[in-house]
């Protein structure tokens, strides 16, 4: 199957601020997607697939702004077309902690809301409400009109895994666990530390026997 991603435009991310004109680190971006190949009102993109490498982001939302037919189901008189594709999904278990930090992710029409069909763009807002991170982003974001096929990295197993108690707990083969390995490492550290409080500052003399050299440990050549 074709593998080709989508041409569009991905704007630098822009902080979402009370204040007006300033770029301070609120905790949530805005990154707007253009499709260059919509030269006019009619011509618009379906999208059933999104893969992007996480970089500290907690949780998405996806906003599509469609356009609008005769047959289109209105959300108000003043409807303007947006409609929201993906709400708050978590990309990282806990915001103040690594994991999933950089995780790859492909998002697929079963993680959407609705179908995006006849999409003119794209919003997509990104929240990190931990002040650990100074940065936060999407990298190598691509979108593809349907799933390709092709084998990409599964979701993280956190994000599929129902029971969250087992988040990190799960065995893998050849490693052995992890409160006996670090059981272990704590005698190994202690056993390096009394070895180093006892060492001698004397040169033990390997060859000497009271001060002279010992003619049988002695050799020529």
């Amino acid at each position: 199957m074709n593998d080709k991603p989508l041409s569009c435009t991905v704007k630098p991310p822009v902080y979402i601020s009370a204040v007006s004109g300033k770029n301070i680190n609120s905790g949530c971006k805005t990154i707007d997607i253009s499709f260059p190949s919509i030269v006019n009102p009619e011509n618009t993109e379906n999208i059933g697939e999104i893969r992007f490498q996480n970089f500290y982001v907690a949780f998405l939302t996806i906003k599509a702004k469609i356009k609008l037919l005769e047959e289109t189901p209105r959300e108000g008189p003043n409807d303007q077309g947006w409609r929201v594709v993906l709400r708050r999904f978590r990309l990282m278990p806990d915001p103040h902690c690594e994991a999933g930090a950089q995780d790859f992710f492909c998002l697929t029409r079963k993680h959407f809301v609705c179908d995006m069909i006849n999409v003119v763009s794209l919003r997509i807002i990104l929240q990190q409400p931990s002040p650990v991170w100074n940065e936060f982003k999407l990298e190598d974001l691509k979108l593809f009109r349907n799933p390709s096929g092709v084998r990409v990295p599964p979701l993280p197993s956190w994000v599929l895994e129902d029971d969250k108690t087992k988040v990190g707990k799960k065995e893998i083969e050849g490693v052995p666990d992890l409160q006996s390995l670090s059981s272990s490492l704590q005698q190994l550290w202690a056993l390096a530390e009394e070895v180093t409080a006892n060492q001698t500052d004397q040169s033990l003399g390997r060859y000497e026997v009271d001060g002279c050299y010992d003619i049988n440990l002695l050799a020529y050549s």
